[in-house]
């Protein structure tokens, strides 16, 4: 950048994302949250390769460790990786997981272009949260770890399941 005159400049600049390397600190501090890649028919996935166009479920769970007690206000981000869309529940593109017996109701859900927010209590007894996702984009892409943060507690967090996602 070059400025000509005289006067003082100021800038800003922020950045966001998960590092190239991939290298992310993975922890479990009074809460546990994990990521799980399942078909349509509710069964896990071995690896996270999908072919383009595939209609992924995501299963993220939440707990709170023995000594944590009852944690409210958490905020679980599972940010996507640049291969994967979530599909808009709004439009009726969510079928009926009939299998998904267990799938809690967020206290407040937000969805964006890349991430899905769920905000939720936490207890000892684990939580699932379900959403749809498409492979659209070919390619191996980066996959940053689930993250459950407790909003006005910063010592109760947990990060994992960082890794690679790849599209046929």
């Amino acid at each position: 950048m070059r400025t000509a005159g005289s006067g003082n400049l100021y800038y800003f600049w922020e950045t966001e994302g998960i590092s190239a390397s991939g290298k992310v600190k993975e922890e479990d501090s009074y809460l546990k949250v994990r990521r799980q890649f399942l078909n349509r028919a509710g069964q896990p996935l071995r690896t996270p390769t999908f072919h383009q166009n595939d209609l992924v479920v995501v299963k993220i769970t939440i707990e709170a460790g023995d000594a944590a007690g009852t944690v409210k206000n958490v905020a679980i981000t599972d940010l996507l990786p640049a291969g994967l869309e979530i599909e808009n529940s709004r439009i009726g593109a969510v079928r009926e997981l009939d299998w998904a017996k267990d799938a809690a109701q967020p206290d407040y859900l937000d969805v964006r272009d890349d991430r899905i927010n769920f905000f939720t209590t936490a207890t000892g007894k684990p939580k699932s949260f379900y959403y749809l996702a498409r492979a659209v984009s070919k390619g191996t892409f980066k996959l940053g770890p689930v993250n459950a943060d407790a909003m006005y507690n910063a010592d109760y967090h947990s990060y994992n399941g960082a890794g690679v996602v790849r599209v046929r």
